[in-house]
């Protein structure tokens, strides 16, 4: 992925003083990162790329999303460059402070509402942002950036993640599973738990993010959105492998977050995000960097500030 960022052509770009480059894809630069094969592509099922399609059938191939993908890539305007460029300019203070956890350079790309569906995401080093009337917000600037800050740390996930109690675990699911799962382009493959208690006994959990669907529903409200399912899944855990948790039916339990106290004890109440352990400090990061107070569980940003400043 490097070389090709490092090869294309851009519309333009800005930098903080030698510090990392904010940059505005063209259409060819963001078809090439967008389509460009790794971890998000090859972990998904038919199930979530017919999501993705619009498909009311899983017969849809990674090909071709890439291409709808590919045909909904747009030029930003004059007036959206200098908003995200003031936007920056104004956060220098915040952004010299973790110049030392992000890459040389971070490209912006503006899609169609059929690219993830229309939700701001990222991919590599660079932040995908819908087509909106609306300027980027400081809050949204921060939360993606946080994802590619991590990616380029992936070395440092296991002492991230930690910071609200999960634990690194070799997980593959099995059978359904596999044909449920949703794959989130901001987290990383590697698996995480969180170790609980559930009717009193040691237990563990991951985060589940699922497609509700075989395929796309057009009588779902929320498109996209409206078709995801979350849960924690029960797993056991062992010579650092987990394994999904069945019962006495040999049937996945998916529990509801509200039905396992110990994981907000873990992760906190200053975020209703809470899809993935990388979402929630996201979130939290966002807090950390501005410096917002009254904040439920301000241990966490406290935390969070404190890894950021590790060199």
């Amino acid at each position: 992925m490097k070389s090709i960022l490092t090869m294309v052509f851009v519309l333009g770009f800005f930098s903080l003083s030698h510090a990392t480059e904010f940059k505005f894809a063209n259409i060819k630069t963001g078809q090439e990162i967008l389509t460009a094969e790794d971890n998000y592509f090859n972990r998904m099922s038919p199930a979530e790329i017919a999501i993705r399609t619009l498909s009311q059938t899983a017969d849809k191939t990674v090909r071709d999303l890439k291409a709808q993908y590919r045909a909904n890539v747009l030029e930003w305007t004059d007036q959206e460059k200098d908003q995200i460029t003031q936007l920056v300019a104004d956060n220098r203070e915040r952004l010299d402070r973790i110049n030392h956890l992000l890459p040389a350079e971070i490209i912006f790309i503006k899609v169609t509402e059929l690219v993830e569906g229309g939700m701001p995401h990222t991919r590599a080093n660079a932040i995908i942002l819908p087509l909106s009337d609306k300027p980027l917000s400081e809050t949204l600037f921060f939360h993606e950036l946080f994802h590619v800050l991590t990616r380029k740390q992936k070395t440092r996930h296991n002492s991230l993640y930690g910071l609200i109690g999960f634990l690194p675990c070799d997980f593959t699911g099995n059978e359904v599973i596999r044909a449920m799962t949703l794959t989130n382009p901001d987290v990383p493959a590697g698996g995480y738990y969180l170790p609980v208690k559930i009717a009193g006994r040691p237990s563990a959990i991951m985060t589940f993010l699922h497609a509700a669907k075989p395929a796309f529903d057009p009588g779902i409200e929320g498109g996209f959105g409206g078709h995801f399912g979350f849960g924690l899944l029960k797993v056991t855990v062992e010579g650092g492998k987990c394994r999904v948790d069945t019962d006495t039916n040999g049937k996945i339990q998916i529990l509801a977050p509200a039905s396992v106290p110990d994981f907000f004890a873990a992760i906190g109440q200053n975020t209703s995000y809470i899809i993935h352990a990388e979402e929630v400090l996201a979130e939290n990061f966002v807090f950390a960097i501005t410096g917002k107070e009254d904040l439920p569980n301000p241990e966490i940003p406290a935390r969070l500030n404190a890894w950021l400043d590790v060199k």
